[in-house]
């Protein structure tokens, strides 16, 4: 594989890393993977996850470009007044801009990591170029499913194991200089109507975008796989729409094994959405 700096954007402002495989293995036209930030992480992701899954996307044949969104990381500011959310999709369709002109592919699958789903959906709702989307630890609304399961937990052993070890990592000063910066980003709208997130996202499912939700115990407002369906009544299947929970892994995958879970279960879903020929050039 080949990792290769670009700079694009507004007088180039913007950066990224692209990674390409070899050409033995490189499956003709299709989609590119865009990687987003993580709150304030810049382009590697929290314990170098977004690097993880470039990679091994490279080994199976596909492309991906982690970029800094303006005023993050390598990435200087975009000029002019704009939301935090039109700067995103702003400097998104940017990225597709350079990369079509770069390589004349026009699909693309976008993934995102809390902030970055957020910004995922938001660029997927507006350009018809997207085909594919990895939202981890997205957009959630609490649901009454939520809050029974939610107060089962601590009757539960492994619920109080994990909390002790985390008041005993902070006690001893283990927590990470990354996950403080993740925690301390403002991570996307709170005011977020579901109504219109359940339009969005029939929306597109109309437009047979491919999507892939993953979900961590150590994200707060989710509490299971089944509050999916309760939250937007869409029914996960092995299809265009596929659900996973990870009961023990957390927000940021720090431990390698909860991080190889996730890498191997997002690489397995490209490779079988993305790379059959019926789905290619669709």
């Amino acid at each position: 594989m080949k990792e290769t700096v670009c700079n694009f954007g507004p007088e180039k402002r913007l950066f990224g890393i692209l990674t390409t495989p070899d050409e033995d293995v490189r499956i003709p036209n299709a989609p590119i993977a865009l990687i987003l930030n993580a709150g304030i992480v810049h382009r590697v992701g929290p314990f170098r996850i977004h690097v993880d899954i470039a990679r091994q996307l490279a080994a199976a044949g596909f492309s991906t470009l982690r970029l800094d969104l303006s005023g993050l990381g390598d990435s200087a500011p975009r000029t002019g007044s704009y939301e935090i959310e039109d700067r995103a999709v702003l400097d998104v369709g940017d990225a597709m801009d350079f990369l079509q002109r770069e390589t004349g592919v026009d699909q693309f699958a976008l993934l995102g990591l809390c902030s970055g789903a957020y910004n995922a959906h938001r660029v997927a709702v507006k350009d018809k170029r997207i085909v594919g989307t990895v939202f981890l630890d997205g957009i959630v609304f609490r649901t009454f499913g939520y809050y029974f399961r939610r107060f089962t937990r601590y009757f539960r052993y492994r619920f109080w194991r994990n909390a002790i070890r985390r008041r005993l990592s902070s006690s001893r000063g283990e927590v990470d200089a990354e996950t403080s910066a993740f925690n301390e980003s403002e991570f996307f709208d709170v005011g977020l109507n579901r109504d219109v997130v359940v339009e969005q996202l029939n929306l597109l499912m109309h437009r047979d975008v491919q999507m892939l939700f993953l979900y961590t115990d150590g994200y707060d407002d989710i509490v299971g796989r089944s509050q999916f369906q309760e939250m937007y009544g869409l029914r996960p299947d092995d299809g265009q729409l596929q659900v996973e929970y990870y009961p023990k892994s957390e927000h940021t995958f720090r431990l390698i094994e909860n991080r190889r879970a996730a890498c191997d279960r997002i690489t397995d879903w490209i490779v079988g959405r993305f790379a059959k020929p019926m789905l290619i050039g669709r």
